[in-house]
């Protein structure tokens, strides 16, 4: 059953990627990031009675769940959208997903864990992957490669959120009450964005971005869930290549309806097989 939630999560998080493009034409990353974080939030909330009790919030690993949260959604997404806007869905998305090779990173200088061959391949595949992608020309319209920035400080937190949710699912299993905690924390985030004054002047939502913005919100509500769940059945080293396969998904979907927007060019492949293949060896040592 994990394979299958995880399977599920990067199938959905690959169609959320489109939609958010689409979105973008006509609105902008905060807008998009404020939309998504609010209807996550939203769903999570009205699903909650059904699924637990209220006191089910009132668990030991409520700490790691929360400032998980901080990390992603609410920084990790945040970026991830303005990756998107910046340099395109072909050429972001492989990126933030290298956040497997950081939670693998991570787990080395906190849980000691050993640096072997393949983790060393796999982490030389995945830089290789992000110099292809940030030379590459895929997004259509000028761009800057110091923007690839973004969508690699998102995958750093996204690292950091996988190990703090993995320790709390470890400590209480509990994948729905961590799933409505981080989704919350994620929302309030985005408010604080919206409430400063730059946030106010720099919102745009236009009617037409709204629709793709929901049915963006949906399907990554999905995926958070479906990844939440793979979690707490699986093993990160089982659930996380298997999410991480998004970025083909996400390219090969790009391909099909996002013509107008983005050229997927055999350079922009092979940058985002080297970084999919190169997390896939780092985090299944």
């Amino acid at each position: 059953m994990a394979e299958y939630f995880a399977l599920q999560a990067s199938l959905c998080f690959a169609v959320s990627h489109v939609l958010i493009r689409r979105g973008l034409v006509t609105s902008n990353w905060l807008a998009g990031s404020f939309f998504s974080l609010t209807l996550s939030a939203a769903v999570m909330w009205i699903l909650a009675p059904f699924f637990i009790p209220f006191a089910g919030f009132w668990t030991p690993a409520l700490g790691y769940f929360v400032v998980a949260g901080v990390f992603a959604p609410a920084v990790g997404r945040t970026l991830n959208f303005v990756g998107i806007e910046r340099i395109g869905v072909a050429r972001s998305v492989p990126v933030i997903n290298t956040s497997p090779v950081f939670a693998s990173i991570l787990a080395m200088i906190v849980l000691g864990e050993v640096w072997t061959p393949q983790n060393m391949l796999g982490t030389g595949l995945v830089v290789l992957g992000v110099i292809v992608l940030s030379t590459a020309h895929g997004a259509k319209g000028p761009w800057r490669k110091i923007d690839v920035i973004y969508p690699l400080l998102g995958a750093i937190a996204f690292g950091i959120s996988i190990n703090l949710r993995k320790f709390g699912l470890m400590m209480d299993n509990v994948p729905f009450v961590a799933a409505v905690v981080t989704s919350t924390i994620g929302f309030l985030f985005a408010l604080g964005m919206l409430r400063t004054t730059r946030g106010r002047q720099v919102f745009s939502m236009s009617r037409r971005s709204i629709g793709w913005f929901f049915a963006a919100g949906m399907m990554n509500t999905a995926a958070v869930l479906s990844g939440f769940y793979a979690l707490s059945l699986g093993k990160v080293v089982i659930v996380e290549p298997l999410v991480s396969t998004n970025p083909v998904l996400s390219i090969l979907l790009s391909a099909i309806f996002l013509k107008d927007l983005e050229a997927v060019t055999p350079r922009v492949m092979v940058g985002a097989l080297c970084t999919v293949l190169g997390t896939i060896l780092v985090v299944t040592t």
